[in-house]
């Protein structure tokens, strides 16, 4: 488990972006402008731009001027982390998968991520970039880590250096 992102491309700027305020309509359009549809390019391919989740992006620097066109095209509202491959990490980025479990151990997992009633959960918001990826300071790393290991979920991690 525990895989590691690719660390040949260096300065990154990972966007968290909304879409929530677009009709389910509209919402089609945008995906299909963002990822492409029938062969044609969406602007992801345009850009060299990777989807992480459905509102995470990252962007190569001298791509990000595009990209905040699209998303300001769309009313999207974002905001931008700046991130390089580093020997000194402050930050891990890391994306996982909870595909391998049932619907009442997926249940059991949020609850235990984001917490319940009065109980508090393992992650903190300001951690948690979308359903599947998180941003967290490299202290935290080892215990996050161990955390989806034990819920047994597949993980890329990539230790970055944060410019923010």
């Amino acid at each position: 488990m525990g895989g590691r992102l690719n660390k040949s491309i260096k300065d990154r700027q990972i966007y968290i972006y909304s879409s929530s305020h677009l009709t389910p309509t509209e919402r089609v359009k945008f995906f299909y402008a963002l990822k492409g549809r029938n062969g044609k390019p969406g602007i992801l391919d345009t850009t060299q731009s990777v989807f992480f989740a459905k509102s995470v992006l990252s962007v190569l620097p001298n791509q990000s001027e595009e990209i905040e066109q699209f998303l300001k095209a769309w009313n999207c509202k974002f905001y931008v982390k700046k991130i390089k491959s580093s020997d000194k990490p402050t930050h891990a980025l890391i994306r996982y998968s909870t595909t391998h479990m049932n619907a009442t151990e997926r249940v059991k997992f949020v609850y235990a991520v984001h917490g319940r009633g009065s109980s508090e959960g393992f992650l903190k918001d300001k951690e948690i970039l979308a359903k599947t990826v998180l941003f967290v300071p490299i202290r935290r790393l080892a215990e996050i880590k161990n955390f989806l290991e034990s819920w047994n979920c597949e993980l890329l991690i990539e230790e970055v250096e944060s410019s923010e």
